[in-house]
């Protein structure tokens, strides 16, 4: 929350901004951010704690006159300018927008940036973006090669191989990827991962859709696995699979167990769907359920659900058809029937429909959307129906005042 400040706090400000800006050529020396928080700082939008900040960048750059523009992520020698080019060293090697260079997966994108950099430094390379990024080709293999090496000295020398994840996280027409050992155990371990919460926390879209690829590198062909609780240094080993996972994809020496996608929106939602699973209290057991849709005389519709496929006496007995057929007349039904997840349970094994109708209510146009509920059945009941004679005289009379008053329909 900005603080109001005095004139002569604001003149203060914006003396020691100007002095800023005059001190690093515009601000063309300064970090982004820095300049950001100058610019805010004059506008007057800092808290008490964004003053500080700003206090110790005047500190830095005119008093002491020791200011260096800090490494993007804190990676060593990466450096980002104003327009979005990155620079390793000074010279320049990509290009990042605004709205990503800030996220998890940007960092762990920079950091490989950074070693490919330093490997073209060890081979007398040049830097630049071609080497870099459009002709890497040039040296992939090589690098790839030399990682791979790492790779295995830190998996050991005992002949197993690795199992591990490649982890897609996609929105907004951008995928966001990272590789973990082993594989989540559910959405909440992909949610809380530091790639996706990034996203969350930047808000950057409300519907993700989450790929999961398993695979298997048998480094000694020996066809057995260390196990996940032995692994050490899985950092470690999760940075060298961003570098190497395309390489022995393309070579030829991955299995790939399974691959499995899901949408989400990691949020109200996403927590409802979790309720839901622990209403049911099967872990990877599903659900088969109908959504009964009711029309009446007048065009009045209400949706009530019900466990498996029902049939239309199950359905007269129902309180909403009652008092739908009471109040407005039922003129016709349908009842969709749906499955969420795998193995629906038994009718007998589910919990009361009371405990569950108040989710399905809320949640099952986001189950369908995102093909978590598919529909397997439709029916449509129109006939044979008793109808409130009530509510259908009163409607007929309506048709006639309107048509009295040249109104048709």
């Amino acid at each position: 929350m900005a603080v109001e400040r005095t004139q002569a706090e604001l003149r203060d400000i914006c003396d020691k901004a100007c002095a800023i800006l005059k001190k690093t050529n515009d601000g063309d020396l300064l970090d982004p951010q820095d300049l950001k928080m100058t610019e805010y700082a004059v506008n007057g939008w800092l808290n008490e704690e964004g003053r500080e900040v700003f206090e110790k960048l005047y500190q830095s750059v005119v008093v002491d006159g020791k200011y260096v523009k800090p490494y993007l992520h804190g990676i060593e020698h990466i450096t980002r300018d104003h327009d979005g080019y990155i620079y390793y060293k000074g010279n320049q090697v990509e290009h990042y927008n605004s709205d990503y260079v800030y996220t998890e997966v940007a960092k762990n994108d920079l950091l490989e940036l950074k070693r490919r950099c330093d490997f073209l430094e060890r081979k007398g390379a040049e830097i630049s973006s071609i080497t870099a990024c459009w002709a890497w080709n040039d040296y992939a293999a090589e690098y790839s090669a030399e990682r791979l090496k790492a790779l295995d000295a830190v998996l050991g020398d005992g002949a197993k191989g690795l199992f591990y994840s490649l982890v897609e996280v996609y929105c907004l027409g951008r995928t966001y990827e990272y590789f973990v050992c082993g594989k989540p155990a559910d959405l909440d371990e992909v949610k809380d991962h530091p790639v996706t919460q990034s996203l969350i926390q930047q808000k950057v879209d409300d519907e993700y859709e989450v790929k999961i690829e398993t695979f298997v590198y048998d480094k000694n062909g020996a066809q057995a696995l260390i196990p996940q609780n032995e692994i050490a240094n899985k950092a470690e080993i999760e940075s060298l699979l961003h570098s190497v996972h395309s390489y022995l994809k393309d070579e030829g020496r991955l299995a790939v167990l399974q691959s499995c996608t899901q949408k989400t929106d990691f949020a109200e939602n996403y927590e409802k769907t979790k309720e839901l699973e622990s209403l049911l209290n099967s872990p990877g057991r599903g659900l088969e359920y109908s959504a009964v849709d009711l029309w009446s005389v007048n065009n009045h519709t209400e949706r009530f659900f019900m466990y498996g496929t029902p049939t239309l006496d199950e359905i007269k007995r129902h309180e909403v058809y009652n008092w739908m057929a009471e109040v407005h007349g039922v003129k016709s039904v349908s009842a969709t029937t749906f499955v969420y997840g795998y193995e629906p349970l038994s009718i007998d094994r589910l919990p009361p429909i009371e405990k569950t109708e108040e989710l399905l209510h809320d949640i099952h146009d986001y189950l369908e959307k995102n093909e978590l509920s598919k529909e397997t059945r439709w029916e449509n009941y129109s006939e044979n129906l008793v109808v409130n004679r009530r509510a259908n005289s009163e409607y007929e009379s309506e048709q006639e005042d309107e048509a009295e008053d040249g109104y048709e329909p």
